[in-house]
Formats: structure tokens, C-alpha cells, sequence
């Protein structure tokens, strides 16, 4: 194709890639979409091979866990109970963004055709950006546990399914969380705390404070990682507790992933009299996206082309399945919502 064929596609990747090297992309990195994928090969293996197409539906099976209070005494029939299993049905949602281009759209410009494409994809990689990590938060946010045991220095309130921590106690409030955690039987592992705006601050000066200070905060924070969301403040805002005095999510290691997939014509690069099918990756999130263009005859003058002009329409696209590791528990899950009150 003349005008988005796979050498200038790759040209204007290749420009891309070193405009995100230079700090020319202006918009905030996605670092919850980010730490989803971190674990996408765990969640779910092979499931791309397993996924032919969008409306295939892949289905995973685990085991539950079989709760008994232990008995006191021995017998000689002694029954036991059955083991058993559930199964965990991920749901991709297919997220896209669209250009145009035209092949004389360059003749009388200071720019070449190649920059201008990567000032597109530019655009299309900040569009993604901004738009997964809505998606990613909403996910975490949407899906915090409605199960919580603990209730040691803090409440944990059913409605909001939120472990209130007072806010006389804000200076031990992540010592609070990784107390709850070991309680609802996550020992031994790291978090990863997502934080609204609020709670990010507190716990920043709080790490800060060295041994020399007269409040030394230091030693609750071993083990935690901690990620700043500034979409969570308006979601929890928007609570019944409408908390604004800080607010997190804690996240165990390996709990969550997301699982990006792409149509098998685009990774295998099919092209035809009608359509361009080929594929691009984000430098930012280092996934493959779906490219999918074709051309039509326009007298492009209105758009900065010319007459008898080509228009190429092009869309670029994923699909992406944010998961959490399924329990069998209702409303259950790994993700526990905490806030200042």
C-alpha cells in the first residue's frame, strides 16, 4: 500500500519510539495498566493460542480450597469429604483508536510523510495510554474485596467494602494494612499499593522520615511498593464514605494481570487487495496492537491533501482482559481497599 504500507509503518514506529526516548510524548505514564501486565504469562498460559477468535471463549479451571476444623479423635470409619474445583472465564474488552492519512497530504509541507505518521502515532500511543490506565484503575477500583476478617486499628465497612483506619492513626497506616493482609492469610509476599493522590503524599513523607528523626516511620515499609493512581480520588470520593483523606488499594504480588490479544491476521501480517492487516508495538507498555487499514479515492484538499488524492483509514487496536485471581468466596477477592477517616 502506498501510503501506510509496513515500511513506512515501520519508519513511523521507528520515529516513535525515538520521540518517547526524548520525553517529546506528553501524558502520564500508565503505571497501573503496567503493573497488570507484569504478570500475564502466570494468570492464564497459552491463552492466545487458546483465544482463535474474539468470540471464543476460554475457560481455565482451579482448585478450591476445602475448609475444615480440624477433629479430635481417631476412628475406624472415618468418611472424608470430595475435593473440587471451579472455573475462571477471563472477558476481553477491545479498545481502539483511529487515523487518517493522505498521500500528498506532504507535498507542501515542511514535514515528511514519516513524520507525520509518527506525530499520529504519537497521538494514538498517548490516546491508549490514558485510556488503559482508566480502564485498568476501574478495574481495580471496581473489583476491591467485599471480604475482609481483620478488625484490629481499623473497621472495616461493608457498604464500601473499605478497611477504615482512624485518621489518629494515619502515621501506622501502613503498618495497619500489612497487619490486615497477614490476617486475611497473605504472609510472606509483597504488596503493591496503589494510592489516590492523598495517601501517596502521607506515605512518601512517612518513608522519608530517617533514623535520626524524632518519628522514625521508616520500618513499616519493607515489602511495599508504592504506585500513585490520581484516578483513584474521585472514585473514592464518589463512595458512600466519600473519603478524601487518602485512599489505597493493596495489591499481593502476582494477583492480578492483564492478558492482551491481537486477531491472528494481524500477528501474521495479511495483506489483500481490500485490507492491510499488520501489527505495531507500544513502546510504552511493549505489547503488540492491532493495525488494521484500507484505502479509498478522495480529493483530499479539505484535509491538507490534494485532488485525486488516497485516503488511508486506519485503526489500531487491542484486546485486553484485566483479571484478578479468581476465590470462590462471594464477593471475595485479593484487592483490599483501605482509607483515612
Amino acid at each position: 500500500m502506498p501510503n501506510f504500507d509496513t515500511a513506512a509503518l515501520a519508519k513511523g514506529q521507528a520515529r516513535l519510539i525515538g520521540a518517547y526516548q526524548s520525553n517529546e510524548l506528553r501524558f502520564r505514564r500508565p503505571v497501573v495498566h503496567e503493573l497488570f501486565l507484569r504478570n500475564t504469562t502466570i494468570m492464564v498460559p497459552d491463552y492466545e493460542s487458546l483465544r482463535t477468535r474474539e468470540d471464543r471463549v476460554v475457560e481455565t479451571n482451579y482448585f478450591t480450597r476445602q475448609s475444615r476444623a480440624l477433629g479430635s479423635a481417631r476412628s475406624h470409619n472415618h468418611t472424608g469429604s470430595q475435593g473440587d474445583s471451579a472455573t475462571f472465564t477471563p472477558t476481553w474488552n477491545t479498545y481502539t483508536d483511529e487515523t487518517v492519512a493522505y498521500l500528498k497530504e506532504a507535498d507542501n509541507k515542511v514535514y515528511t510523510s514519516g513524520e507525520l505518521m509518527a506525530s499520529k502515532l504519537n497521538d494514538v500511543v498517548a490516546n491508549f495510554a490514558e485510556g488503559l490506565e482508566t480502564a485498568a484503575s476501574t478495574f481495580l477500583f471496581s473489583n476491591r474485596t467485599g471480604v475482609n476478617t481483620a478488625a484490629v486499628e481499623g473497621t472495616f465497612d461493608a457498604t464500601d467494602d473499605v478497611f477504615q483506619i482512624a485518621a489518629a492513626d494515619e502515621d501506622r497506616a501502613v503498618q495497619i494494612t500489612k497487619i490486615v493482609m497477614d490476617i486475611n492469610k497473605y504472609q510472606g509476599i509483597g504488596y503493591s499499593v496503589v494510592c489516590d493522590s492523598v495517601a501517596y503524599n502521607k506515605f512518601e513523607f512517612q518513608a522519608n522520615q530517617g533514623t535520626g528523626n524524632s518519628n522514625n516511620l521508616s520500618f513499616q515499609f519493607g515489602g511495599v511498593e508504592f504506585i500513585h493512581d490520581p484516578l483513584l480520588s474521585s472514585q473514592a470520593a464518589g463512595l458512600v464514605g466519600a473519603y478524601t483523606d487518602g485512599f489505597w488499594i493493596a495489591v499481593p504480588s502476582g494477583s492480578i494481570a492483564a492478558l492482551p490479544w491481537i486477531p491472528r491476521q494481524n500477528r501474521e501480517g495479511i495483506d489483500t487487495k481490500e485490507n492491510m492487516y499488520g501489527s505495531i508495538q507500544n513502546p510504552i507498555d511493549g505489547i503488540q496492537y492491532a493495525v488494521h487499514s484500507y484505502e479509498e479515492r478522495v480529493d483530499g484538499t479539505a484535509n491538507g491533501g490534494y485532488t485525486q488524492d488516497l485516503k488511508t483509514e486506519t485503526q489500531i487496536s487491542v484486546d485486553l482482559a484485566y483479571t484478578t485471581n479468581p476465590l470462590s468466596t462471594a464477593t471475595e477477592t485479593s484487592l483490599y481497599a483501605f482509607a483515612i477517616v
